[in-house]
């Protein structure tokens, strides 16, 4: 990534699930916004890809959502066929609403296969889902994994945080998060140079209408308010962690 040419970015879009992908595309062309766009199955993977084009900001995410573990864990083989042509690895996890064992059972084995598969590569940057399973998805990644993991949307313990951030974990923050309840006292608990920022579009609305990947420029400012320093200081702390993400040594 060329980062001077970057304004802000979003490690965690839905582009494929948009009404419009390509405008979504040509809005974070226009606003120079860096996107992750994720996936949902490795088969969607393929045709984000050729949504995305040829584009300079925006990057597609090989995923396989916990919620389609159990449907789509046929697409295991083309998960591991696939790993090879992206960095970008989510949405990925575990999600534990749930009470069905079996359901749970498959989660894990997906996920956690899907976790070996990265760290043998090295060079993998995930972004991960975790709800109701946040204890559950930091002991999975463990303290050694050979790549770099984003938490997305955490909205779990924040008792399992304090081991999140020494497993090396980081966490995007979305507009919605901003708005919760629990938003400051999760905040006092991350350091600054564990942040980055998402959308989560279009599952998030900013007034009415579904969060865009320029919209991270208002979770910039949120978090310059917290941390009482410039918008500008923030967007630089920002950038400083999305750099050393990029860089994880393998």
């Amino acid at each position: 990534m060329v980062f001077h040419a970057v304004n802000s970015f979003d490690t965690h879009c839905h582009l494929d699930l948009y009404p419009d992908p390509r405008a979504v595309v040509r809005e974070a062309e226009r606003t120079q916004t860096y996107v992750v766009a994720v996936t949902n199955t490795p088969s969607v993977f393929q045709a984000t890809q050729q949504l995305i084009g040829n584009s300079r900001f925006v990057r597609p995410a090989l995923g396989l959502h916990p919620e389609l573990a159990v449907e789509r864990r046929g697409e295991l083989p083309l998960f591991q066929q696939l790993l090879p042509q992206t960095r970008y690895v989510g949405e990925v996890g575990l999600d534990f609403v749930s009470n069905d064992k079996q359901v749970r059972i498959t989660q894990q084995r997906v996920f956690s296969q899907i976790l070996e598969w990265s760290h043998l590569a090295g060079d993998k940057i995930l972004t991960i889902h975790s709800r109701r399973a946040e204890k559950e998805v930091v002991e999975a990644i463990g303290a050694n994994f050979r790549g770099a993991a984003i938490l997305h949307w955490y909205s779990g313990s924040l008792a399992v945080v304090e081991q999140a951030l020494a497993n090396g974990l980081y966490f995007s923050i979305n507009p919605a998060m901003t708005r919760s309840k629990r938003f400051p006292d999760l905040l006092r608990l991350i350091p600054i140079d564990r942040l980055l920022t998402e959308t989560d579009g279009p599952f998030v609305q900013i007034g009415q209408r579904v969060a865009l990947p320029p919209d991270v420029a208002q979770v910039s400012v949120i978090l310059a308010s917290t941390w009482q320093i410039t918008p500008e200081e923030m967007t630089k702390v920002l950038f400083a962690n999305l750099r050393r993400l990029l860089v994880t040594p393998s």
